[in-house]
């Protein structure tokens, strides 16, 4: 199967320390010609990837929102937030919880607003670089197939001509079931009791100052509709003004966090994701999975798993795998259970892609390695997994 070529061949190339991102551009041109050979089709998902405003939005939003993680820590919200974490709750639970409300904001490489926070967290700590790794990951994404800010939610709503507040209740099995699986699984050895000296008032004032910038992204979405890079540009004109940053801090955050690997992350996640739309690798996966006789369940779950493994985008298995296996969705009992499924096998897929750009982002920043990652990993994604089928079997018609 073309999937299963182009994942081996991520793991040879990875596993050879090749760059991520030239990993991904190298696996779309394999794609490429096992889909369409050397004929003009194979050239045209590059080209359309390199022309589209799109891209080059997206790419200039992941390094605002880089450069955005270093100003927040330079000038001390992040910090600041900790502390009055810190004077409620445990340690152990900031660490938990920050990734998780830096969560709420939907933006590409976010994991790199709070990988600042549990650094800072456990750096008197025994937790080692994987540790690290995996607490700010696992819990940044929390939210992703609930928020309604996260296109994913927004294109499966599309998809079904459902309201993003459905979708938001069909998945929310999910968010409740990596909160189980985290919880079990995904632990820095931190200290779990705080003093709880401070009162109500000074705890929500320090918040509410340490988080109004994350709040006015959130709020610009919600209710002016922004675009995440008008609400960026808007936030930075914002602190420049209040001179609470200044154009050299930005700078030295743009030099700091600029990497060619990050472009190339995402234009080969995009071209792969176009290949796969345009190709039959996908259709011919679903075939030989059923012909195969694996289980409906299975395999509902399993071909979005595959496109988020293989993309590490959300818009891919969401926006190319939803609509492949859209009849095959009502055949596990309902569509809502359908729909489950579906949107756990993709996530889990993104979130053991080696290509996912929160998961290379933060296994950077924290000078991890994928070995050790995976084995903290892979447990934690087989329990939310498995924690989902027997809520289906339990709860949904079949």
């Amino acid at each position: 199967m073309e999937f299963i070529a182009c994942f081996v061949l991520i793991i040879i190339l990875i596993r050879f320390k090749i760059p991520v991102g030239v990993t991904l551009i190298i696996t779309a041109l394999l794609l490429a010609i096992l889909e369409f050979g050397l004929s003009k089709q194979f050239i045209e998902p590059f080209f359309r990837t390199l022309a589209a405003w799109q891209t080059w939005k997206i790419i200039a939003t992941v390094f605002m929102v880089i450069v955005l993680g270093e100003i927040l820590s330079h000038i001390g919200y992040l910090e600041r937030m900790v502390k009055a974490l810190n004077a409620y709750v445990s340690p152990r639970t900031v660490a938990m919880v920050a990734p998780a409300l830096i969560g709420l904001l939907p933006m590409p490489g976010g994991a790199m607003v709070s990988a600042p926070i549990v650094e800072e967290l456990a750096k008197n700590s025994p937790a080692t670089a994987d540790d690290k790794t995996i607490a700010n990951y696992w819990w940044r994404h929390l939210w992703e197939p609930i928020w309604p800010l996260y296109q994913s939610v927004i294109l499966a709503a599309a998809i079904f001509s459902v309201s993003v507040w459905q979708i938001a209740a069909i998945c929310f099995p999910i968010t409740i079931s990596c909160i189980i699986a985290g919880l079990l699984i995904v632990k820095l050895p931190l200290a779990k009791t705080t003093s709880n000296k401070a009162g109500i008032f000074y705890f929500i004032k320090e918040m509410v100052a340490s988080l109004w910038p994350v709040l006015f992204i959130i709020l610009t979405g919600i209710f002016l509709k922004l675009d995440l890079v008008v609400s960026l540009l808007v936030l930075y004109l914002v602190l420049l003004l209040c001179k609470i940053t200044n154009f050299k801090m930005i700078r030295d955050g743009f030099i700091h966090g600029f990497s060619f690997d990050i472009i190339l992350i995402f234009l080969g996640g995009l071209v792969l994701m176009d290949i796969i739309k345009m190709g039959q690798a996908a259709g011919n996966t679903l075939l030989v999975l059923q012909n195969w006789h694996v289980p409906i369940d299975l395999v509902v779950f399993a071909l979005p798993f595959l496109v988020g493994l293989l993309t590490g985008l959300t818009a891919a298995y969401v926006g190319v795998g939803f609509p492949i296996i859209g009849a095959a969705m009502i055949s596990t009992g309902s569509l809502n259970s359908g729909i489950l499924l579906a949107y756990t096998g993709g996530l889990m897929g993104i979130m053991v892609s080696p290509v996912h750009l929160c998961l290379v982002l933060t296994k950077r920043y924290f000078k991890a390695d994928f070995r050790g990652l995976y084995i903290k990993l892979i447990p934690v994604v087989l329990l939310a997994s498995l924690l989902i089928f027997i809520i289906k079997y339990l709860f949904y018609a079949s």
